[in-house]
């Protein structure tokens, strides 16, 4: 015979915080699938051609590579194309270290003139624990094109951005990564999966803790009740 006599304000705090983490868990699965779904669907091709380079426009946005895993920042460039502005991910800087606006050039693909091409992708809104953006340093951790914008202060910009190829130090340009999907920009599926098992391992954890206090305080015994002796 069980014998359970639960504590009202723990069983009550275990409760809400388990409450919490299986939305946390159920949250980051969603994400792994829509993401798992969303890299093996097409995404839209454009090209322009008659532009111009807004040199001191550029952003940096916070990335991780999906080919490698590095974790780096993306550098947007924006051109002026007719009445609007694009942004182009055109080049990513592999460092943690924070970026120098001062010590890095405008892509010289985006100065010679030569048409873009690339995926015309909108990035998602920014996630409840997005970190905040640091406008001063040119620093964002989503692709938000409008605050970007007016950060750079450009008008008109479109809601969607470029995903052009990087072009390396000798010339070679290679397919953008986060080109792949739609929302590439945030985190690959594999990050998803892992926030999901911890918080799914969190709150597993918890209900252990929880039970294995009652045991040792005497609230929980699985033994059967001694018989009583007249």
């Amino acid at each position: 015979m069980i014998r359970f006599r639960p504590l009202p304000l723990m069983t009550v705090l275990t409760l809400a915080a388990l409450v919490a983490l299986i939305v946390l868990g159920r949250w980051q699965w969603d994400k792994y699938i829509q993401k798992s779904r969303a890299a093996h669907e097409p995404v839209a091709q454009m090209t322009i051609s008659s532009y111009q380079p807004v040199l001191d426009g550029i952003q940096f946005v916070n990335g991780v590579r999906p080919d490698t895993h590095e974790e780096g920042w993306r550098v947007f460039a924006p051109v002026q194309y007719g009445a609007t502005t694009v942004f182009v991910d055109a080049d990513f800087i592999a460092q943690i270290q924070v970026p120098r606006a001062s010590e890095v050039r405008f892509p010289a693909a985006l100065r010679s003139g030569a048409p873009i091409t690339g995926a015309s992708i909108r990035p998602e809104p920014a996630g409840p624990f997005a970190p905040p953006p640091r406008p001063l340093q040119r620093l964002w951790f989503i692709a938000d094109l409008a605050a970007m914008g007016r950060n750079a202060g450009l008008n008109n910009v479109v809601d969607y951005y470029i995903a052009g190829a990087y072009v390396g130090a000798d010339g070679r340009a290679t397919p953008n990564p986060f080109a792949r999907a739609r929302g590439a920009d945030a985190l690959p599926p594999a990050r998803h999966l892992g926030y999901a098992l911890t918080w799914y391992g969190l709150a597993l954890a918890m209900i252990v803790i929880y039970f294995a206090y009652h045991a040792s305080a005497g609230r929980l015994s699985l033994r059967p009740p001694r018989p009583r002796q007249d």
